[in-house]
């Protein structure tokens, strides 16, 4: 009769390679978190078009892009290198973070092949507009790489419906712009803003008679 073979010895040194491996893939995903500094934050965001707000609960987030990214969704293409997407992340109405992705050329050739987002890199911001150190943007990579098809975005769809018109534009870049400057606006957005101050930075109302 055959003695019955003892496999936890063997069960305990997978258990243990296993373990292993999960803590080393977390130091690598939070090391990268920590040194990905090619993401700055994208000051004068609020000048590029405003094409999404999307709610969940509690949680309102406002995203923002630029003109030629939207004229490249339209026209179904890849988004241009150089294409930066904000967004503003709320909770209960204040702001909780913001979150940016930035493509730029061969920016996507550190990462491995199963993780890659194109070119895509990702940072998180506190509100102050600091480098939220505490949040693993790897994660980021992990959720949109399976929306390859749409150029890692998921919002890619509200950029090729957006309904961009000359007052968004111009409403934007008013409240972008700092205390005391008058952007230019063409008539039209000035009649429309003056017959509803409400839509106007109060700084900026006293500007625009």
């Amino acid at each position: 009769m055959m003695k019955p073979t003892n496999r936890r010895p063997g069960l305990q040194a997978s258990l243990v390679s296993l373990t292993l491996l999960m803590a080393l893939t977390a130091v690598a995903n939070d090391a990268w978190s920590q040194g990905n500094t090619r993401v700055a934050f994208p000051e004068g965001y609020q000048r590029g078009v405003h094409y999404a707000t999307v709610e969940r609960g509690n949680i309102r987030e406002e995203i923002f892009t630029s003109r030629e990214a939207i004229d490249a969704a339209k026209k179904n293409q890849a988004l241009p290198s150089g294409t930066v997407i904000t967004m503003e992340d709320y909770r209960d109405g204040r702001l909780f973070r913001y979150v940016v992705m930035e493509k730029r050329q061969d920016w996507g050739e550190r990462h491995d092949p199963q993780v890659r987002n194109g070119d895509w890199e990702f940072q998180s911001f506190a509100p102050d507009r600091s480098v939220n150190r505490s949040e693993n943007v790897a994660r980021c990579m992990g959720c949109h790489q399976p929306q390859g098809k749409n150029d890692f975005v998921f919002t890619f769809d509200r950029m090729r419906n957006a309904n961009v018109s000359g007052l968004e534009r111009t409403l934007h870049l008013v409240s972008a712009a700092p205390d005391g400057v008058k952007p230019p606006l063409n008539t039209h957005a000035l009649a429309i803003l003056q017959q509803d101050p409400g839509r106007m930075p109060t700084p900026l109302a006293s500007n625009h008679q």
